[in-house]
């Protein structure tokens, strides 16, 4: 469903634009042999080699932050001869996307950033050439630091970055304007239309859910498109999501939830080279594809997907032949399924766990069981409400798991008054009136309750649904349940063909070893594909831990691995890699780091 208001805008304000020069698609900087001719003799001889391909390391620029492993460095993207790195929400420095000078590769110079917000994330950036004028695309989305009171930027940032020493802010469509906490734009594309316009598709992740009505839906879905001809006025032109498509609907975005990281949203969009087709990369409901040739009224084609037991997320994509193959990254930075079983019920239910405690997967045979007790609410001295009361203990739970409700305080309070009496792990469900789902716990470890006693959270904790959490309130003693992380792998490519598009094929996948090997989990590393990049029969993959993978795609039934940078020749203080992206450009390829900045690299066949 669109606004009143976008159904009466025209396409006519598409046409005044001059050729678009899009970052990542059509770069214009190119740079031949002989810009790195003279790379020393050290970083010339490193990479990984297969025979038929080498990577290795041009240049790099660590970012400007006081210290290594910071996880802030987001997406990566160049244009002319300039490279841009994003920032991300985790570390959420608010300090802007910088812009850097690659005319040297072997020596990138940071010559700006753009503006500062606090509590704000800029991941994703593109560039891109209107009306003469070189112009920066910027996603912006809260960080939800819950720490601080203020609230970040959200939407589409806009600026002139013709002197790139010098950007020059022209606009921000803050897409909480649509009267709810939008989150702002995750990621984003820039394409040129058959008009000579260009457009720019934004991923607002839950917008169309995010509303107080009743069916939760808010009117407007997770993709929107801007006109950006006029960069210091960008215009929305249209919007799509599935609840609004009459063959999708609320029946899939429920059906299709599946795996550990279980949700229906809009993560990625990417528009193919005429800006005629966008590829929405749509979590646990695959890949899906648009005709956006009106771009005010976006007709579904059709959607990838999953089979049952698989894990889901797609996460990204591009097309390769002619817009016939579509390679879509699945990123899975889990390998582990959770599975929550008890004597009180048949079968497996939903669990998620609290981000401030310790995993089931770093527990002795990756599990938490034993006999569960119901102490009820469970809220402290002084945390309900400001009083001095203490919710009665309706059980012991010394030695055992505490099952507990949640309402009425922190959850990080009941844990850890919990954890204080003994209890070895503890699970919660929502009280009448939260809802039926897991809850999402937020919280801190150490965490200070009100009497001021300081308490590092050490005990498992997770939660489960409502009715599952009676089921075990409700249950013949002795209850007894088990939490259990069992390994399935990272995320890795698929491939498929799309030449009809309303039946996707799948004709392929491709994982590196460490994508299913148990033995290579270690903390603080992820072995997952994240961003695929295409050039003719070329697929260039960020892997995270795994760094750059080079694919040949001659035949996509059959993809084979022709090199890999796994960190060879980096800086002695650099930590291990930990590649976001990665994108060809010109005869170079860049990618960003997320502890350490910019890395340029260079892939010779």
């Amino acid at each position: 469903m669109l606004l009143p208001a976008l159904a009466m805008l025209a396409l006519g304000v598409l046409s005044s634009c001059t050729d678009p020069e899009h970052s990542r698609d059509h770069p214009s900087g190119s740079f031949t042999d002989s810009s790195v001719q003279d790379e020393d003799r050290r970083s010339s001889t490193n990479g990984t080699e297969r025979g038929d391909g080498h990577v290795s390391l041009v240049g790099a620029l660590k970012g400007d932050l006081s210290e290594y492993n910071t996880g802030v460095f987001g997406d990566v993207a160049g244009y002319k001869n300039l490279a841009f790195v994003g920032k991300w929400y985790k570390g959420c420095p608010g300090s802007g996307v910088d812009i850097i000078d690659i005319s040297q590769p072997l020596d990138p110079v940071k010559l700006s950033d753009t503006n500062d917000y606090s509590d704000t994330s800029m991941e994703d950036m593109q560039a891109i050439e209107i009306g003469g004028r070189d112009i920066l695309a910027i996603g912006l989305q809260d960080c939800e630091d819950d720490s601080t009171p203020s609230v970040g930027k959200r939407g589409l940032e806009l600026y002139d970055i013709t002197n790139p020493s010098d950007p020059r802010f022209l606009s921000l469509f803050d897409t909480d304007s649509f009267g709810t906490d939008s989150g702002g734009v995750h990621e984003l594309d820039l394409t040129g239309t058959p008009g000579g316009g260009v457009l720019a598709l934004g991923a607002v992740p839950d917008l169309e859910t995010n509303s107080s009505d009743s069916d939760k839906k808010n009117g407007i879905g997770d993709l929107l498109i801007w006109d950006i001809t006029d960069p210091t006025n960008p215009a929305l032109v249209g919007e799509w999501g599935v609840l609004d498509e009459p063959s999708l609907g609320s029946s899939l975005y429920d059906a299709v939830r599946q795996g550990g990281d279980d949700r229906t949203l809009l993560h990625s969009p990417r528009a193919n080279p005429d800006g005629t087709r966008a590829y929405v990369s749509y979590w646990d409901a695959g890949v899906i594809m648009l005709d956006i040739s009106d771009p005010s009224n976006p007709v579904y084609l059709g959607r990838t997907s999953y089979e049952e037991g698989e894990e889901g997320n797609a996460h990204s994509v591009d097309e390769a032949r002619d817009g016939t193959i579509l390679i879509q990254a699945d990123e899975d930075l889990s390998p582990f399924e959770f599975e929550f079983t008890s004597n009180a019920f048949s079968g497996k239910r939903l669990m998620v766990e609290a981000p401030f405690a310790p995993s089931v997967v770093d527990l002795a045979g990756r599990k938490m069981d034993g006999e569960v007790v119901h102490v009820g609410r469970a809220c402290p001295t002084g945390s309900i409400n400001g009083s001095d009361s203490a919710d009665p203990y309706l059980a012991d739970p010394s030695g055992k798991i505490a099952l507990i409700e949640g309402g009425g305080c922190l959850y990080d309070n009941k844990i850890a008054r919990a954890q204080l009496v003994g209890a070895t792990g503890a699970i919660v469900y929502n009280s009448a009136d939260g809802g039926e789902e897991p809850v999402y716990m937020g919280g801190n470890d150490p965490v200070t309750l009100p009497d001021g006693l300081v308490v590092d959270i050490d005990i498992p904790v997770v939660s489960v649904e409502r009715n599952t959490g009676l089921l075990l309130r409700d249950g013949t003693s002795p209850v007894t349940a088990s939490a259990a992380a069992v390994f399935n792998g990272w995320g890795y490519l698929r491939f498929f063909d799309i030449r009809d598009p309303a039946n996707p094929e799948q004709l392929s996948v491709f994982a590196t070893e460490n994508t299913n090997d148990e033995t290579a989990v270690t903390e603080g590393r992820w072995w997952s594909a994240h961003n695929p990049e295409v050039r003719g029969n070329t697929v260039y993959a960020s892997w995270f831990s795994d760094g750059v993978r080079v694919i040949d795609i001659s035949d996509p039934s059959s993809p084979r691995e022709m090199s890999s940078w796994t960190g060879e020749g980096t800086p002695e203080d650099a930590p291990a890699v930990e590649i976001w992206s990665v994108v060809p450009h010109g005869d170079l390829l860049l990618a960003s780091d997320r502890n350490y900045g910019l890395y340029i690299l260079k892939h010779t066949s």
